[in-house]
């Protein structure tokens, strides 16, 4: 029985986490012993109780230095200042010590940033690094040759698209004999299964509901939301209304543009949802507003229950949404797609309506892949 350990950044809402925990159902089923430890315990308890049976402790030294609240106050500032990372030696020891205990024989680093760094330190098990995010996006952010020591020292890269490895590969084509790609897995009996749980939604029965989902950061301009909805309540035959589930640091920003516009009473939000199915599976549309994603879940998710999706015009829009179940847009044309749906002109959504109702996710051929790199 192979011994897989993941390491994640946090136990937060989001992309990775989400993909992790439909990968451990699927790999729960094989031959495998699996343990996932996680950097930092921040991010709320969702994902701690997912997690719960993979979860491997932390040292008392590797607890008291990082995790510690007032310590890492003092580190963090430490870290800005000198413009370094200073938590390396202990996630150096904190590696050694893992290898030691565990005996892994393959350690995936399952985000970018400092799981990839974390990971990088261990010496006698396989290293495979996944990335979740447009490899591109992250120059600049970080430094790029202090990376690349990381990638450097794994076996394989994943990217969870082609997309993103055409992304990865456009910085780093020294890697294209070590990388692939590979689709995020889709617990597809879940998604539907959660789907059907009786939540109250919200939603106006005759009015056409337009969902959005995601955290509430610039990348994925929910502040755009309050504008378009202003623009095309004046030009649309049907009442609609635009439900946003997310939370973050633009939360302020969506709310100030919402009276900006005085859209109050089409754009409600939601705040976070640990089961955003039934919003999903309800809804008329799934509108993507993002500026870039690897893999959008989202819309994938929509797609598995069966709720046509308008997606902004990303680099990767076009390999997870056929047009025949969606539409592509940017957000400049947004407005005037949206009318075109809201009002159904030319039977436009019905056709896109039937068609979606047709779609199946298969799993088997990712898996695969996955078991072939592990």
């Amino acid at each position: 029985m192979k011994r897989i350990l993941f390491v994640i950044p946090e136990y937060s809402h989001g992309r990775t986490n989400k993909s992790l925990e439909n990968l451990l159902y699927f790999l729960a089923k094989g031959e495998y012993d699996i343990s996932v430890y996680c950097l930092y315990e921040d991010g709320g308890d969702y994902y701690k109780k997912i997690f719960a049976p993979y979860i491997i402790k932390k040292s008392c030294l590797y607890y008291w230095l990082h995790d510690n609240v007032c310590t890492r106050k003092i580190m963090g500032l430490y870290n800005k200042l000198t413009k370094r990372n200073h938590f390396s030696f202990l996630y150096k020891h904190e590696a050694c010590r893992l290898e030691a205990i565990y005996k892994f024989d393959v350690v995936i680093a399952y985000q970018e940033g400092t799981a990839t760094e974390f990971v990088s330190y261990f010496k006698k098990t396989k290293k495979i690094a996944w990335i979740h995010f447009d490899y591109a996006m992250l120059t600049g952010k970080v430094d790029l040759m202090a990376r690349k020591v990381y990638y450097d020292a794994y076996q394989q890269i994943v990217c969870v698209s082609k997309t993103a490895l055409k992304s990865m590969l456009a910085i780093h084509p020294e890697y294209r004999s070590k990388s692939t790609y590979i689709y995020n897995t889709l617990n597809t009996y879940f998604i539907k299964e959660a789907s059907d749980k009786d939540n109250y939604i919200p939603y106006e029965h005759s009015a056409f509901n337009i969902i959005s989902i995601g955290r509430f950061v610039e990348d994925k301009k929910f502040h755009e939301i309050p504008k378009i909805a202003n623009y095309i309540r004046r030009r649309v035959h049907n009442p609609f209304c635009w439900y946003i589930i997310g939370s973050g640091e633009y939360e302020e920003r969506i709310r100030s543009e919402i009276d900006t516009y005085s859209v109050s009473d089409i754009v409600k939000i939601l705040g976070s949802q640990d089961n955003p199915y039934p919003y999903i599976c309800q809804a008329n549309l799934l509108v993507c507003l993002s500026m870039a994603e690897s893999f959008s879940y989202v819309i994938a998710e929509a797609k598995v229950l069966h709720t046509p999706v308008l997606s902004n015009d990303f680099p990767v829009a076009s390999e997870v949404l056929d047009k025949s179940i969606g539409w592509i847009s940017n957000i400049k044309d947004m407005s005037r797609v949206l009318i075109n749906i809201i009002d159904n002109i030319d039977g436009e959504y019905d056709k896109k309506k039937k068609e979606v109702m047709k779609f199946e996710y298969s799993n088997e051929q990712i898996m695969q892949k996955v078991e072939q790199i592990l």
